[in-house]
């Protein structure tokens, strides 16, 4: 008999070696590569040492995006979980083709920022705490369109703290937007719980641009696809 569990009912010590989850990596490197057919730049908010903002920049590779990553890299203002205040504090990372913004998110997000940003394609919010992703999510509020992604890291960690910001945060706005993907996840903040990363993609009234056609299918269909046929036809005569 078939049966359909939630996750989020057992203990992560029971599912731990019973199932597989995306690693972290793989998320990023799929939102990277759904937010290329978006208009705009990438924002980090919860950097630490810098581990994901480097899988961001590989993944990004020859582009014209920019990347801003946020923290203030003074460690968790509040417990979180099992994770005490001042955890994930770090000198800041050094990343090529990568603009570091230190300091917390109400000093930092500033207008000036939001100008030099412009319109958001990716934002990955992994800043833990209800406080600092309800700052983030206000502040790119008037940087989203439609297709601008937003990838939760712990949605399920400390009282569901990011999943609050962002459930209000949609109600204060109105702004409408989809879950395309979840991705199951290891506790956060070393808990016990079973967590989740959510992928949700604003719908906007603008229109996507259409996708970019691979030049191999731009050259199958032109004049020097129907060369290149003709040609391919008298050798194999």
């Amino acid at each position: 008999m078939h049966e359909d569990v939630a996750p989020e009912s057992l203990e992560w010590g029971y599912l731990n070696r019973r199932i597989t989850v995306a690693p972290k990596k793989s998320v990023l490197e799929l939102c990277v590569a759904l937010s290329r057919r978006v208009p705009g730049n990438i924002v980090e908010f919860g950097v630490a040492n810098g581990d994901s903002t480097r899988i961001l920049r590989r993944a990004l590779g020859r582009s014209e995006k920019r990347i801003y990553a946020c923290d203030s890299f003074e460690g968790l203002r509040e417990k979180f979980e099992n994770a005490e205040i001042g955890t994930f504090a770090c000198n800041p990372p050094r990343i090529r083709g990568v603009e570091i913004v230190k300091g917390y998110f109400e000093d930092s997000l500033t207008p000036e920022l939001a100008a030099r940003v412009g319109r958001v394609a990716f934002a990955s919010l992994d800043a833990d705490l209800y406080s600092s992703t309800s700052c983030a999510l206000r502040w790119l509020t008037p940087l989203l369109g439609s297709g601008s992604l937003l990838l939760f890291d712990e949605f399920l960690g400390e009282k569901e703290s990011e999943k609050r910001a962002f459930e209000d945060w949609s109600h204060e706005t109105g702004l409408r937007t989809v879950r395309i993907a979840e991705f199951l996840r290891e506790p956060s903040g070393w808990g016990t719980r079973i967590d989740k990363r959510p992928l949700f993609q604003v719908i906007g009234g603008d229109l996507l641009p259409k996708p970019a056609v691979p030049l191999r299918d731009r050259f199958r269909g032109g004049r020097l696809g129907g060369i290149a046929r003709r040609a391919r036809d008298l050798v194999f005569r």
